[in-house]
């Protein structure tokens, strides 16, 4: 009876395993990343080459984003290119570059000639990927929603990741990623601004992905990461989990996919996140983090479009160092021809902290006081389609932004136009 019994189990383990390694002979995970290597305008020599070109410019009512708006007129012209060289069936170097010329007519400070450059490349086989990319970036960005004032800044994101499949249906996906970002150093009239908010995050993550459907996976993943601040009091750990799903990857996990199949597509991750600052006398964090950006895009190419995000950001306050964002938001498309759409939406948002400041009266006394951030943001995007990667759009933004604290109160209109040769 136990030889019996032992031969049994051992036919259904080679059983599954013949199963599996059938099954992981529809996976090619290098194939999969070299199609998308060879998908250029057209080929320079032994590179797959595809020009980029942005074109950009407006009105903006508050260019500085201060409760005394001034007004103002830019203008950007960003050209790029992207290179990607398949080095035969193994491995492939991908090149981005974008050279970006900015002019404001008021603002002299903000005329800069910026870059972005970004390098990388893999190797691999049918179920084992190895990538890295590295990508620096030089600009004027508005740092978060809190002090969205634009600044010069340069930023760092460094990403390597090891894919492997687990037959057909299962991926094992481990990654580690370093981002900085730096502000330029009198970009701003307070430099403790400038030491709260410039970081270092080093992160590790693992990610186990599971195919539910021919064109939905499942995604658990588990994270750690470590943040430096040039304020050295805010040195903090923080580690958590989150588990979603990704609909339609055969769009190469793009979360706003601008192909016009219908379906869902888009990602949706939830879970929890502990912030342990290194400082005792810090407050800490506990409590739920999510993502979400899904479109549903009908058999007539109209498309809904679905945002959340909610996660810690770095503050520019003293006792409370960071704040918790929240932000929800929705858009609808309706294609009104083959090549022209509107799409009208709103975002609403709202920044919680963990602890009130404390303010003095008149009188000299001392009292506390929840800091309330609340912005919302309506959006009118019409957008023209010359042909396949050559878009046209004009887009009028309003953003009202009410605060018990003076510089956060604001609003913004912003009438842009944008010209963009992408792939």
């Amino acid at each position: 009876m136990m030889s019996a019994w032992r031969f049994q189990v051992v036919w259904v383990v080679v059983a599954l395993f013949a199963t599996v390694s059938a099954s992981a002979q529809s996976v090619n995970l290098i194939d999969e990343r070299l199609d998308g290597v060879r998908k250029g305008f057209f080929e320079l020599g032994p590179f797959y080459a595809t020009p980029v070109i942005r074109l950009a410019g407006g009105y903006d009512s508050n260019a500085l984003s201060i409760p005394d708006p001034r007004s103002d007129v830019s203008a950007m012209f960003g050209p790029g290119i992207q290179l990607g060289l398949p080095m035969g069936s193994s491995s492939f170097l991908e090149l981005y570059q974008e050279v970006d010329f900015v002019y404001y007519r008021e603002q002299v400070d903000l005329r800069q000639v910026f870059n972005i450059t970004r390098v990388g490349g893999g190797w691999g086989g049918r179920r084992l990927l190895f990538q890295i990319h590295d990508e620096f970036r030089h600009e004027t960005m508005r740092p978060t929603s809190e002090f969205d004032h634009p600044v010069e800044t340069r930023t760092n994101e460094l990403e390597a990741s090891m894919m492997v499949a687990l037959g057909w249906r299962h991926k094992l996906r481990a990654s580690y990623q370093q981002h900085r970002m730096e502000i330029r150093e009198g970009s701003v009239d307070d430099p403790t601004i400038a030491m709260r908010l410039n970081n270092t995050r080093n992160s590790v993550s693992l990610d186990l992905i599971r195919k539910v459907t021919s064109k939905t996976e499942a995604i658990v993943e588990g994270f750690f990461e470590h943040l430096q601040f040039d304020d050295l009091t805010r040195e903090s750990s923080s580690y958590g989990a989150r588990f979603g799903f990704d609909f339609s990857p055969a769009f190469g996990g793009v979360l706003v996919p601008t192909n016009n199949d219908s379906g869902i597509s888009g990602r949706v991750l939830v879970g929890f996140r502990k912030l342990v600052p290194v400082d005792a006398r810090r407050v800490d964090y506990t409590g739920l983090i999510g993502s979400a950006d899904v479109s549903v895009i009908s058999s007539s190419r109209h498309r809904l479009r679905d945002v959340f995000d909610r996660d810690i950001v770095a503050s520019i306050f003293d006792e409370n160092w960071y704040f918790v964002e929240n932000r929800v938001g929705a858009f609808f498309r309706w294609q009104l021809h083959e090549r022209f759409s509107i799409e009208p939406g709103a975002v609403l948002g709202r920044n919680n902290y963990p602890l009130p400041r404390v303010l003095e009266a008149e009188d000299g006394e001392s009292f506390a006081e929840e800091i309330v951030d609340e912005h919302t943001s309506f959006l009118l995007t019409l957008e023209y389609n010359f042909r396949k990667s050559l878009f046209f759009g004009v887009t009028t933004q309003y953003l009202e932004r009410r605060s018990n604290v003076f510089s956060f109160d604001k609003d913004r209109l912003l009438v842009s136009f944008s010209l963009a040769l992408r792939p």
